[in-house]
This record gives C-alpha cells, sequence and structure tokens, in this order.
C-alpha cells in the first residue's frame, strides 16, 4: 500500500503528537535547565556485548540480490562470529521492507519472502538478540523532502554517488549525482515510519531498534518547516542570515522537532519492552543542527556511533557516553566506497578493540556490509570478526562493575555546543585539542557534562578541571568552579569561557572573570604572536582582549600594518601589546590559568610542536604530581580504572600505533619496548600484576614501579591488596 496524506490515517499514525505539533503551531522550545544521566530498563546493556551490525545493502535493481538467500546458512555464519547481538535489515535506506509490510514496498527479488523475519526468529532461536535497522531517509515522496536553504536537494546533501532513489518506480539504480532523500523531520514520513515500528515490534518482537540517520542535516523551508521559521525570524524572507539572527531560538526549535519524534519512536518501543538505539556518530563533532542533544537522553537506551576507524574519535565518544550515562556502542566502519572493509587487517580491529577496552567501552563491533549478492559475507570478514569479538571479550573480567578513576576532568557542555557562535564548531576543536595534548601525555581523564555540575563537590575528586572554549554556561555551574578552585582545586580555561549563559544569552563580562582574574575589553580575530621560552611564536584565532588581574605569563604580539610578503605571506608579528595571552591567579588555596584565545583549537588544526609545548607547560604549572608518571611513546594510552568488588586498580594500556590515523592500513603493529609506570599505590599492601605482556614491578615506601618488557597490542596493570577482604 502507498502511502499518502489522505490514507495516513488508516495506518493510525496520525495519533502521534509529532506532526500534529510543529506543522505551523509550533513554538520556539525552551532548552532544558539540566541533562542528567537517564537509567534505562534494559541494564544488561551495561555488560560487555559483542554486536554485529550485519549492514544488507542490496541494491533494489541487482538482479542477484536475494538470488542465494539461505537464512539457516546466515543464521549459522552470525553465530560463529561469537557476536552476542544482531543488526538485521528491516528495511533499507530507501525504505525499502525486506519483510511483507502493508506500509513500506518490499524488495522486488525477495518474491514475498520474510527475510527479516526468516533472519531474525533463527538469531533468537540460538541465543542471540536482534536489533531490527530501519532508516529515516526517504524516496518515493517528493512532497516530503526536505526544501534545503538556499539548495536542492540534490545539490545541498548528496551523500551517494551511486543511488537515485527518486526514480518513479523506487528502483534504485547506479547513476553518477544522485543522492539520499532527507525527508523532513516535521512532515507526514515521522507518523509513517512510527506506524512501520509498530508494526515490525507487533510482527516480530525484535530485542531493539536501531535507528540510522534519524535527523535533518540543515535548514528546511519546506511547508512544514516554513511557518514556524517566518514566526522565528519575523519575515517571509528566510535566509542564513536570518536564521543566524535568530541563532538561539531557531535551534531550540529545531531541538524540540528532533527530539519529539525520537520520543514518538522510543513510547512505542518502551510499551513492548523494545530498546532504543540510535547512530548518532559522534556528537562532538557534529553540528547542533542535526539535532542531537540532551533532549534525546530519556529516549535512547544505547548511544550508537559509527567511529571509522578513528581512534580518536572513538576514544573521545567513550568518554562522552559515560559522561551522558548510556552505555557505550562502537561501530568500527569502514569509509572506504569500495568495500575495502571485507578485507581490513585483523591488526586493525585488534587495535580498535584495545582501545576499547581501555576506556570501557559496553558493546563493540563490526559495521560491515553483507556485500555478496546472497546477503552473506566474505569468509575472510567472519573470520576477522570473530577473532576480533574473542580479543574484545578477553579480560572482560575488569570491565564488569569498574568505574574510572581519573583525577582530569575536560568539561563538555550541552548549551555550548548548541548556541556557540551559530553553530561554528571552534568549542569542539578546542575541545579536541586538549584532549588530544592529554592523551599524548598519558594522563588520564573524563569528560564531565557541564550541565549535570550542581555543586563544588561534583568536581572534587579531580586534581584539575579543564574548560575548553566553554562559552554558555549556567550561573550554578560557574559557582561550582568557582568553590571548587578556592576550596584547593586547579582550573584551565580558555577563550570564550562563560561569556553566555545556558539560554544561549550572551554575557557583558566573564562569569568566572574574578576567578580567573580578568575582565573581557573586546576581541579580534587573526593571525599573531606570543611569548616563547626562546623566541616570538605564531598563533591565530579569535582573540579575548583583557584586562588581568592575576599574572601575564605569555603576552600578544601584533603586525606592524607594511604589508603582505609574496603577496600571501602576512608579516610576522613583532611588535609588543599589552594585551596578556595566558594569565594565572591563586584563589584562595587553588590556581587558575586563563588563555586568551583558542590555543586547543590551534593545536589540534595545525598540529604544530610550540602550540602543544604551550599547553604542557599551563597543565604541568597547575598539575605537576601527576597520577601517573608514564614513561612510553606518545602513541601509547593510558587509562586508569577501579573496582569494588574484586578491590582493585587497573591501568589499562593501549597502543594506538602510530599508524592508526589510517586504521585500515594497519597490518601489523610496532610493538612498544621498555615502558615505565610509576604512581602511588592506591593500598597499603599492593600486589601488582600485570596480563597480557610481561613486566617487571616493585612496590617500595608507598610507591609503584612497574616495567612492561614489550607491548603489541594491549596490557593490563592490575594492583590489588595483598589480602583481599
Amino acid at each position: 500500500m502507498s502511502i499518502t496524506r489522505r490514507n495516513l490515517l488508516r495506518i493510525g499514525a496520525l495519533g502521534t503528537m509529532g506532526f500534529a505539533m510543529n506543522r505551523a503551531q509550533a513554538q520556539p522550545a525552551k532548552p532544558a535547565e539540566t541533562a542528567s544521566p537517564v537509567a534505562s530498563p534494559h541494564g544488561w546493556l551495561n555488560q560487555r556485548q559483542r554486536i554485529y551490525w550485519y549492514d544488507q545493502y542490496a541494491l533494489n535493481d541487482q538482479e542477484t540480490a536475494f538470488s542465494k538467500y539461505d537464512p539457516d546458512r546466515i543464521a549459522s555464519e552470525l553465530k560463529a562470529t561469537g557476536a552476542d547481538i544482531v543488526a538485521v535489515y528491516a528495511a533499507n535506506q530507501f525504505s525499502v521492507a525486506y519483510y511483507p509490510s502493508t506500509i513500506w514496498p518490499m524488495h522486488p527479488n525477495l518474491k514475498g519472502r520474510d527475510y527479516f523475519g526468516e533472519v531474525s526468529s533463527r538469531l533468537q532461536r540460538q541465543g542471540q538478540k536482534v536489533i531490527a535497522y530501519i532508516n529515516w531517509l526517504e524516496s518515493r515522496h517528493p512532497e516530503w523532502y526536505m526544501a534545503p536553504l538556499g539548495g536542492t536537494p540534490d545539490s545541498e546533501f548528496p551523500l551517494a554517488s551511486w543511488a537515485q532513489p527518486d526514480n518513479p518506480d523506487w528502483r534504485v539504480q547506479r547513476v553518477p549525482g544522485g543522492s539520499w532523500r532527507y525527508a523532513c523531520i516535521n512532515s507526514p514520513r515521522r507518523a509513517q515510519v512510527v506506524a512501520v515500528a509498530r508494526e515490525i515490534i507487533e510482527q516480530y518482537h525484535p530485542d531493539g531498534f536501531h535507528l540510522d540517520m534519524f535527523f535533518n542535516p540543515g535548514v528546511c523551508v519546506c511547508e512544514y518547516c516554513r511557518p514556524t521559521l517566518e514566526k522565528i525570524c519575523g519575515t517571509t524572507e528566510i535566509t542564513q542570515a536570518a536564521i543566524n539572527a535568530h541563532w538561539r531560538e531557531f535551534i531550540d526549535w529545531r531541538s524540540e522537532c528532533s527530539s519529539s519524534l525520537i520520543a514518538e519512536l522510543s513510547a512505542v518501543m518502551r510499551e513492548h519492552g523494545v530498546f532504543t538505539a540510535h547512530n548518532g556518530q559522534n556528537p562532538l563533532w557534529l553540528s547542533p543542527i542535526y539535532g542531537f542533544d540532551e533532549n534525546w537522553l530519556p529516549h535512547l537506551d544505547l548511544y550508537v556511533s559509527e567511529i571509522f576507524f578513528d581512534l580518536h574519535a572513538s576514544d573521545l565518544t567513550m568518554r562522552w557516553h559515560r559522561a551522558i550515562g548510556k552505555p557505550s556502542c562502537e561501530l568500527l566502519t569502514s569509509s572506504s566506497p569500495d568495500h575495502a572493509h571485507l578485507s581490513v587487517p585483523f591488526t586493525a580491529w585488534q587495535v580498535s578493540a584495545a582501545s576499547a577496552k581501555a576506556n570501557g567501552c559496553n558493546v563493540l563491533g563490526p559495521c560491515c556490509v553483507g556485500a555478496y549478492p546472497d546477503t552473506t559475507s566474505s569468509k575472510r570478514l567472519l573470520d576477522t570478526v570473530r577473532k576480533g569479538l574473542a580479543f574484545f571479550m578477553e579480560d572482560a573480567d575488569l570491565h564488569e562493575n569498574a568505574s574510572p578513576a581519573a583525577k582530569v576532568a575536560l568539561v563538555f557542555s550541552w548549551a555550548t555546543r548548541k548556541y556557540f557562535r551559530e553553530g561554528r564548531m571552534d568549542w569542539s576543536q578546542e575541545l579536541d585539542g586538549w584532549s588530544r595534548v592529554l592523551l599524548e601525555e598519558h594522563i588520564p581523564f573524563e569528560i564531565v557534562v557541564a550541565e549535570q555540575v550542581a555543586s563544588a563537590a561534583d568536581l572534587g575528586r579531580y586534581d584539575l578541571v579543564v574548560l575548553p572554549n566553554l562559552a554558555f554556561t549556567s550561573d550554578a555551574f560557574c559557582a561550582a568552579v568557582d568553590a571548587y578552585t578556592r576550596a584547593g582545586g586547579r582550573v584551565l580555561a580558555s577563550g570564550e569561557v562563560s561569556l553566555g549563559n545556558q539560554q544561549g544569552l550572551s554575557r557583558e563580562d566573564f562569569a568566572l572573570g574574578r576567578l580567573l582574574g580578568i575582565a573581557r575589553k573586546g576581541s579580534v580575530e587573526g593571525p599573531f604572536a606570543m611569548d616563547g621560552p626562546e623566541e616570538l611564536e605564531p598563533a591565530h584565532g579569535v582573540f579575548q582582549q583583557i584586562a588581568a588581574a592575576g599574572e601575564t605569563l605569555v603576552r600578544r604580539y601584533d603586525t606592524d600594518p607594511a604589508g603582505s610578503v609574496a603577496g600571501y605571506v602576512d608579516p610576522f608579528p613583532t611588535t609588543p601589546t599589552n594585551w596578556p595571552v595566558v594569565v594565572t591567579q591563586r584563589a584562595d588555596a587553588g590556581q587558575a590559568i586563563y588563555v586568551a584565545f583558542g590555543l586547543g583549537r590551534y593545536y589540534a588544526m595545525r598540529h604544530l610542536t610550540h602550540a602543544r609545548d604551550l599547553m604542557v607547560r599551563c597543565i604541568d604549572r597547575l598539575l605537576p604530581a601527576r597520577q601517573i608518571r608514564v614513561r612510553a611513546p606518545r602513541h601509547l594510552e593510558v587509562t586508569v580504572w577501579q573496582q569494588e568488588s574484586p578491590k582493585r586498580t587497573i591501568i589499562h594500556l593501549a597502543n594506538r600505533t602510530p599508524l592508526a590515523h589510517d586504521m585500515p592500513r594497519i597490518h601489523e603493529v610496532a610493538p612498544v619496548n621498555d615502558i615505565v609506570l610509576e604512581f602511588d599505590s592506591p593500598y597499603a599492601s599492593a600486589k601488582v600484576t600485570c596480563r597480557q605482556a610481561e613486566a617487571d614491578t616493585t612496590v617500595a615506601n608507598g610507591r609503584v614501579s612497574v616495567r612492561v618488557h614489550k607491548l603489541h597490542v594491549y596490557a593490563a596493570v592490575v594492583v590489588e591488596p595483598a589480602t583481599q577482604g
């Protein structure tokens, strides 16, 4: 049955709230005051699980698709991988069903066979949990497509060069210039998808749903969005400038539209005891316009991230998952368009799994295309997956009921993510840079959500709190940071910190100005130079011109107006100014350092040694006694966890091999030799062992020293009381 506006009522969809609410009557939403973690009724997701996200790309025009499909063989192959959970397509990326749907058309090559039902039932019978995969992308209703501001669906949001989903008979063809199509999140598409979810649940009773690409990646000016946009902008001429001028109101409304869609779907799933997972990738780097924010959290049981073999993104994402109170689910996905993941070396999987083990990942697994026409996967891939998942499960006892014991907090803010300069990503790049330096310095750290900090006690376990360009913060958060610092804490802040409030409104001056010893006088963007240990060093970014009550450690130098060199290189700045770049101030028992521009962003974007060195000098000034001292190359990742039963401290070591930036090319790992760890013993009398590597250990005078002879991919140093009890 085709879906039109006329027959939407026949599938019982308009009983949901989202479509009616968001049509022309929607009002700008008010941001939530706090974003506290929300417990999931599916607690088992907090235990280590293995997933196989069985990505069944089967183009509708492939004559061989499903031609040799054998559900018994598929189930047997997936069982052999050792996966606890398998994501199975109930429909593909073009809303073509792999089961007899009354709402969406079936894949023509199935000829009425129930692929999803046959495969999922066999998986459940053999003890595996099943996730039903559905996608937000639309292929048959042009009247529901996004109408991107300033473009067309083709020109604005091309995602794949091999698809043309608007073909009249919905058969996908391999033609250049095509694209997947986003339906507007305020269109009748949402009612249709809710009806599909209910249909799948009632017919098949899956354990969960994987919602993929349930977002709009731009400003939509379709008939369902325009009335509210006109109200927000105060004009019928909707332009990007008008959106930016009313960014706060726009992004709050966008958040409401997006989160209400997920709320509708989650309500249906929880009604039947089904968990909800969404592929949000990494919201630390996605623009707020995608809609992922704190309002989603009550409606998700599992926050899924495809990391495309990006170790740094994976590390931060897993820490962020913990901060928002959601089980961490990492999908290892190749970004290659030619299905190169079918032959990704096992060592690449192993390196990713090692990082996952070090970061307390709950659910890990491959996101791999069932690329062969018969919907089975390659034998090479299946063997790699089997070995990779087995490696992930080794030493699982070190993960059970463990909690991070890092002494450094890197603060994330929902409000900053939403409201920062009309969606610019400077804030996340700043967080990125500081996280890279902490990792390179082997300093264990956790991400803390600003909106969850109610008092100084919430920061009390940390020796250092880093506020990376945290522009929008509540008065309560600023008061907590102030009290924490004056009680003996250490704070490192940068950029536009506390220049706006939690509602997205600008402040005239830094709310943390008194603590940091600074007062704002203005800002300027562009190149400048700053004091270095031996010579002037270049910098670039949005610079905050400040008056400093504290001690100036580094000052700014400007360029004489003498023109450029060779037409494109600016003269090197050599003229001293009175503008401080780095300021430090004592605050009762504590200390703070402020950096007047995005130093972390500068390092993340340029990777320059002098920027990194300045960041390390700031850290060392505030953190002279590190939690753990490590002698090892910078690509060794070090994390610290603790367990209460049995009582022990675990130091995870993961070899982020120098080639990790190009993961699929890792055919072998360069071992790390002679790693030295030194730290205070957490117990009066301690026993120290090392798993997965040989090591010499010494415990003397309350100090532990460990020398790991050779680390291949992963090892764990376990410290426990000499006598448990």
